[in-house]
């Protein structure tokens, strides 16, 4: 028996609109992918030079089959690793709903079959994004019972505003500046890293050059830790001994497979491990949740920052991951959950 891979979109839209350095956004296209009832998403960037839409039309006119009787993950994905070259987001979704396909063959949760730690209950961050220091506690409202929050950076408000979350009562704060600051700018950050012991600033640099990030990280208690600049494991070698850690996205380095080769990596350097998110569904996100246990901190909230996702899964109670008794993956879409009750 053969099962044809197939990807449809859809359109999300976000409680609040979602600003970085690098744009805003009010909506998002993504690509759905379909092996029998598992799923897969590709989210990419509007940076990464392709769309959701090409994901969908590459996919589909792909006419891909899986072959049940001889299914073998590995060789597969290498298969599609050459077909999507450097359409890393592209692979995701498709490494992601064939994951999903073969933990469910086998009758357990993802994490389990990937011989990985439980996720349940590790800890998110919850983002906010760009916003002027005026509409901060309106974001804090939305945070809830968030402990962790991360500071979106790139605006004349950032200092403001750090200021101001900084100083709340029991909570860690973590920055993100999306590479919106250079050596001549960044003064005012490396003093709050001190004096708001920050956890940790992520992709600070526009130039992320080796000796200015070697010098940046000695002069912060907290680790630098890189998210555009870190695609595969040669970037990650690259880095060795100039940076604490690295952002892994699902979206941004190919999907699972390749996740868990850069984190490999990362460890062998002895450097800690985000896993992120970009706007993703609960599907990209239940996916990249499952790969909790292998991480220091986790970036996950995507999700939570949507108002109308399709799709039920992994969710944050209280910041904090809570899987569906599912297995596979977890995620499923909605309409279906209800027609199975």
């Amino acid at each position: 028996m053969s099962l044809l891979i197939t990807a449809e979109l859809e359109e999300v839209h976000l409680k609040e609109t979602f600003r970085t350095s690098r744009g805003e956004a009010d909506s998002k296209v993504v690509c759905v992918v379909k092996v029998d009832d598992s799923l897969g998403e590709c989210c990419p960037s509007l940076h990464y030079g392709y769309s959701a839409e090409e994901c969908h039309d590459s996919i589909n006119s792909m006419q891909m089959s899986i072959d049940t009787e001889n299914f073998e993950l590995d060789s597969l994905l290498a298969e599609l690793s050459q077909h999507c070259g450097d359409r890393y987001s592209m692979l995701a979704g498709l490494d992601i709903a064939l994951h999903d396909y073969a933990a469910k063959r086998t009758d357990q949760p993802l994490w389990r079959y990937l011989n990985l730690l439980d996720p349940a209950e590790r800890e998110s961050s919850y983002t906010i994004s760009i916003v002027e220091p005026r509409k901060l506690e309106q974001r804090l409202e939305a945070a809830g019972e968030f402990r962790v929050l991360k500071l979106k950076l790139g605006c004349e408000y950032d200092e403001e505003n750090l200021e101001l979350l900084g100083r709340l009562p029991g909570r860690t704060i973590r920055v993100d500046a999306n590479g919106a600051l250079t050596m001549n700018n960044i003064e005012w950050l490396i003093r709050a890293a001190h004096d708001l012991e920050l956890e940790l600033i992520e992709e600070p640099l526009a130039e992320p050059r080796l000796s200015d990030l070697k010098e940046l990280q000695a002069e912060v208690k907290c680790p630098i830790v890189l998210d555009e600049s870190i695609k595969t494991v040669r970037d990650v070698m690259k880095y060795e001994g100039c940076i604490g850690g690295v952002n892994v996205k699902l979206q941004k380095v190919g999907g699972i497979a390749k996740s868990l080769e850069i984190i490999r990596a990362a460890r062998m350097l002895e450097m800690k491990v985000m896993i992120g998110c970009m706007l993703e569904t609960s599907i990209g996100i239940s996916a990249a949740a499952n790969l909790a246990g292998s991480a220091d901190y986790l970036d996950l909230d995507s999700s939570t920052l949507l108002s109308d996702d399709p799709f039920d899964g992994v969710v944050l109670v209280n910041g904090k991951l809570s899987l569906p008794i599912r297995i596979g993956h977890a995620a499923m879409r909605k309409s279906e959950l209800e027609n199975s009750k």
